[in-house]
């Protein structure tokens, strides 16, 4: 969502106009153990390898459990059709 909105927006919603801000120096962050904001948001994906993916926001606990112990054991970790599902 935020690829829509400039990086100085952000900063300013983050630490100048936010509404549990209280900086009234105004001061914005610049510290070079900070790293830079990037142009947009990119999905873990796209910079990291990613072995898994579970579906669901935040993942469903029986899924995540039934994925853990199969990784636990060696298995490849198949998510059961039954367990796929959007409601």
């Amino acid at each position: 969502m935020r690829n829509a909105i400039p990086i100085e927006s952000c900063f300013a919603e983050a630490y100048l106009n936010g509404p549990t801000v209280y900086n009234p120096k105004e001061i914005l962050p610049i510290d070079k153990e900070l790293p830079s904001l990037l142009d947009k948001v990119y999905p873990c994906h796209e910079v990291v390898h990613v072995d898994y993916f579970l579906p669901g926001c935040p993942p469903d606990a029986a899924l995540f459990n039934t994925i853990l112990m199969a990784l636990l054991k060696g298995d490849k970790g198949a998510i059961p059709k039954e367990l796929l599902h959007y409601d």
